[in-house]
């Protein structure tokens, strides 16, 4: 039975109890008597059952009029097959999003397995995931962290823990390289570790030959270079009164400890002069002599990047995919040069922004000091593994130059984060650069 026939079986049922009242009231007027105690039985039955029968009619003709509604708006399914229908009247799709800033989730990870730790040393076992509901972080952060069975492969969410790991991972490593310099630069080239690969150390010349004459040798010389595999460890010390605090200020700043740390070292290994050990990579200017600068004035500056480039020449090297690297502040002064008409000597050098000096891309940082050095990438070679490991003490013995800290008679914390870098010069002559220590 349709909808129509539904409301017009009640609209006569309704009929039919107000006419049999009707009938029942008329028969007692005619005889001039009030209804009797079975016709006002009869009056009484029949008007409760209009009360109910209205009602229903209500609700039938507002289904009824919803139904026209939706017939006169929706749109038809299109597809050929069943699937192609329902994916055409399905809708979109809505994806959720952490809001959690860039890099917070992975600070909140490392902040909830410290007091995971942390308790485990007073004998109260905590998991990490606990540890991230006490402190009220978010769901997403809870999941990435919690130890929990990922299940079989027949589950719909199968191995869903492992991806939002590598999300949160993925962004420290993100904002890992815009810290530092060296993920700034591009163009070096990606090769394994513990590997040896033979460098060119001089380049080969090739000249015309007459008819009959000796073809002179070009053979190029060349060196072994080792690529070890190196470990970058950051440490960073905190209070356990602060790691335990419930305060999304303290996020931000396990972030930025951990990412300023990395970064620190990472720069200042590259820019240095050290030698490669079985700890450490060497330094970019490793066995390079400072070119000595003429001075701070445009046109000292200029012929000092110029006898750098003459550097390269000279080794037989193009500028093509090298860097100026030298700190904001040096930028800074380059860019408020002026000539004698008062215009900017070196219009490639804005006070901020994307620069370049005489044609040759800038990149700053303050951890290149008193230098402007000229790097060629495609002379660098650099093997990296592109994760983190992430540790946590509270009983280690940490030495600081000639400090030492003791963490727990100092009821302290320490996190350590290592990733596996490393990276080696093709040949020595990839960098040369001016020292300003003396000027």
């Amino acid at each position: 039975m349709t909808i129509e026939e539904q409301i017009n079986a009640v609209k006569a049922k309704i009929k039919e109890n107000r006419d049999l009242i009707t009938k029942t009231v008329g028969e007692a007027v005619e005889k001039g008597l009030t209804p009797s105690e079975d016709q006002e039985a009869v009056i009484t039955k029949a008007e409760d059952e209009i009360k109910v029968l209205e009602l229903n009619l209500a609700r039938l003709e507002k289904n009824h009029a919803t139904a026209n509604q939706v017939a006169e708006t929706a749109a038809p399914a299109k597809g050929d097959t069943v699937t192609e229908g329902v994916q055409s009247t399905a809708g979109n799709n809505v994806t959720v999003k952490s809001n959690l800033p860039k890099g917070i989730g992975f600070a909140q990870f490392a902040r909830a397995k410290m007091i995971a730790a942390l308790e485990a040393k007073k004998g109260n076992y905590i998991s990490p995931a606990a540890a991230a509901k006490n402190l009220g972080f978010s769901e997403d952060v809870i999941k990435y962290i919690e130890k929990a069975t990922l299940g079989t492969t027949t589950d719909s969410g199968f191995a869903a823990p492992l991806v939002e790991r590598d999300t949160f991972h993925g962004e420290f490593i993100e904002l890992l390289r815009n810290e530092t310099i060296f993920d700034k630069l591009k163009g070096y080239r990606s090769v394994p570790f513990n590997v040896k690969i033979n460098g060119q150390a001089t380049g080969g010349s090739a000249s015309w030959v007459g008819e009959g004459k000796k073809k002179p040798l070009t053979n190029p010389t060349f060196e072994s270079i080792e690529i070890k595999e190196h470990k970058l460890a950051a440490i960073t010390v905190y209070t356990q009164e602060l790691i335990r605090r419930a305060d999304p200020a303290i996020d931000k700043l396990v972030l930025d400890d951990l990412l300023k740390a990395s970064a620190a070292l990472i720069d200042d290994t590259f820019l240095g002069n050290g030698k490669q050990t079985d700890d450490a990579p060497a330094g970019m200017l490793f066995g390079v002599t400072a070119n000595p600068p003429t001075g701070t004035a445009a046109a000292d500056y200029e012929k000092d990047i110029l006898g750098l480039l003459q550097t390269f020449i000279e080794k037989n090297l193009s500028a093509d995919g090298s860097y100026l690297l030298m700190s904001e502040t040096r930028a800074m002064q380059i860019a408020i040069l002026r000539d004698a008409l008062g215009n900017t000597y070196f219009p490639g050098m804005s006070l901020n922004g994307a620069r370049n000096l005489l044609g040759i891309p800038v990149i700053t940082s303050q951890t290149v000091g008193n230098k402007i050095i000229l790097i060629k990438m495609s002379e660098i070679l650099v093997a990296q593994d592109g994760g983190v490991d992430v540790s946590y003490s509270d009983q280690a013995t940490l030495i600081d130059g000639d400090k030492t800290h003791n963490l727990w008679q100092e009821n302290k914390f320490a996190v350590r984060v290592e990733k596996f870098i490393t990276w080696a010069k093709r040949r020595a002559i990839a960098a040369a650069f001016l020292d300003y220590t003396s000027i």
